[in-house]
């Protein structure tokens, strides 16, 4: 399973106060749980996602309300700070990421090259569209609520599918 995600840093604090990004929403992350080395670690993996304005940090929030670490994090609010930090040591229990990646292009060369005959398998079953054998599918990724999306094209035509589907492709 891939990992996209940078791990969460208390340096970023600083940074994302100063780009006035003080709004973070936290969710249970799923895809951290194949690079913990250690198989009887019981540290709660989160991810987190920044947003410099209230009213977008509550959409994500109502967007995955299920998720029983579902919560929006004012950085200006020193309660909220305080719990970060103590997240942030080591030993705390938690294993924090932070939604966002290194480099984009990176990325989605990677999940070419590695995801490549997975999403010509996708592009065959679940469209109509007409791939000759020497047809290259290339995605470019994007990130909606710490979801990874893939966005396919083709002429006219574009799809966006959530990247687990491609992982889990057979």
């Amino acid at each position: 399973m891939l990992q996209p995600f940078e791990d969460f840093k208390p340096a970023y604090i600083a940074r994302l106060l100063q780009l006035d990004r003080r709004w973070l929403v936290s969710q249970t992350y799923c895809r951290a749980k194949e690079i913990d080395t250690d198989p009887f670690s019981s540290r709660i993996n989160l991810l987190f996602s920044d947003y410099a304005e209230l009213g977008e940090a509550k959409l994500h929030v109502n967007a995955i309300k299920k998720d029983r670490y579902a919560a929006i994090i004012d950085l200006r609010n020193p309660a909220h700070l305080r719990k970060i930090e103590s997240m942030l040591e080591s030993g705390s229990g938690y294993r924090v990421f932070f939604a966002i990646v290194r480099s984009a292009t990176a990325l989605e060369n990677q999940i070419n090259k590695h995801y490549k005959d997975k999403l010509k398998q996708y592009v065959e079953k679940q469209t109509n569209w007409r791939l000759s054998r020497d047809t290259i599918v290339k995605p470019s990724i994007q990130l909606s609520f710490g979801e990874l999306f893939i966005i396919l094209k083709h002429g006219s035509q574009s799809i966006r599918i959530k990247f687990e589907e491609i992982e889990e492709q057979v």
